[in-house]
């Protein structure tokens, strides 16, 4: 049986991620510049913390589909998902600000690399190898200021390869998620199978997802309201914000018409009340199921910061008056 995870922004993606893992199943991210298969044996599993044996393939786009890999030991320890960034601690833009400040160059431990090396680097038949052609292909940027270049290329533009490939790189995944419409076309076949179960999740609770995804609103949507302070916008233009959480629930109806179109089975998968188990058959549950929710951060949030979630939970409510969302089923 192959899980195809069809969540969007805020929706479960990385508790499924952590599901996979700590059951020692193949797991397959679906980015726009690359696919990171992950394949984790587990070596002690305790309560609180495992150690496991972990293998990531990353397949992408270098004049035609290359694959490079790594194998790593870990220990993984069950922790709270801590947001980044978030619109109502500043815990998470801090954490942001350390990777930026470490791509950089800044800490002491990481190097500076040239254009003109990584463009040296950039050779498979030579680096493939490397440490660092392995880390342009996870990360595919050139820099990480604004003015980044990316170093390979979308994979859109190898699909007529991937088609070719798709059931060779698919043929040991159990569960797929990410950007999976971005695959639309190469996988497609595949989501048509019987053996292939595309789990479609939502939330009844709609006040927690709206109030999640606020939290997440400067930078939830590279296309809209990138970089712009909810606050702000809020006092500005509040239209601006109800279309913001508008494209969430267009997204979703979109791809079950999708589905619908072209004879795609799914499966709805309510967040908020089914059990995991009965969908992923066979499978261990984590710990907790909401240990990737953003609350966990919130909790962090100083005194003088303490405001900004309830001014939050009082947009997401103006919100769903002015708009009478419904939960997916019920649309």
């Amino acid at each position: 049986m192959k899980y195809f995870y069809w969540g969007f922004t805020d929706s479960g993606k990385g508790y499924t991620n952590r599901l996979a893992k700590v059951n020692g199943k193949v797991l397959a991210n679906f980015f726009n510049y690359q696919i990171i298969k992950i394949y984790t044996t587990v070596n002690i599993n305790e309560k609180d913390w495992f150690d496991f044996t972990q293998t990531k393939k990353i397949i992408h786009d270098n004049n035609g589909l290359k694959t490079v890999s790594r194998v790593e030991n870990r220990i993984y320890k069950y922790y709270n998902y801590q947001t980044s960034p978030s619109t109502i601690t500043k815990v998470g833009f801090f954490k942001v600000l350390r990777k930026k400040k470490w791509q950089k160059g800044v800490y002491k431990d990481a190097i500076n690399i040239t254009r003109e090396q990584k463009l040296k680097y950039i050779d498979y038949d030579k680096y493939k190898n490397t440490t660092i052609y392995y880390n342009m292909a996870k990360d595919h940027v050139m820099d990480s200021d604004v003015n980044s270049v990316n170093v390979f290329r979308d994979m859109k533009y190898s699909f007529d390869e991937l088609k070719s490939k798709i059931n060779m790189y698919m043929d040991d995944v159990d569960l797929a998620n990410s950007n999976l419409l971005h695959y639309f076309e190469p996988l497609k076949e595949i989501l048509q199978n019987k053996n292939s179960v595309n789990i479609i999740p939502y939330k009844t609770n709609l006040l927690d997802s709206f109030i999640s995804k606020l939290d997440g609103f400067y930078n939830f949507n590279l296309n809209i309201e990138f970089n712009q302070d909810l606050f702000e916008v809020y006092e500005k233009d509040k239209e601006r914000i109800w279309k913001w959480l508008d494209y969430y629930l267009v997204q979703q109806n979109f791809l079950i018409d999708k589905f619908k179109t072209e004879n795609i089975p799914y499966v709805y998968f309510n967040l908020d009340e089914d059990e995991y188990t009965d969908l992923f058959v066979g499978w261990d549950d984590l710990r907790s199921r909401d240990c990737t929710h953003r609350k966990y951060s919130w909790e962090k949030a100083e005194e003088d910061e303490k405001w900004k979630y309830n001014k939050v939970v009082d947009i997401a409510k103006e919100y769903m008056s002015v708009r009478n969302p419904k939960p997916l089923e019920l649309r």
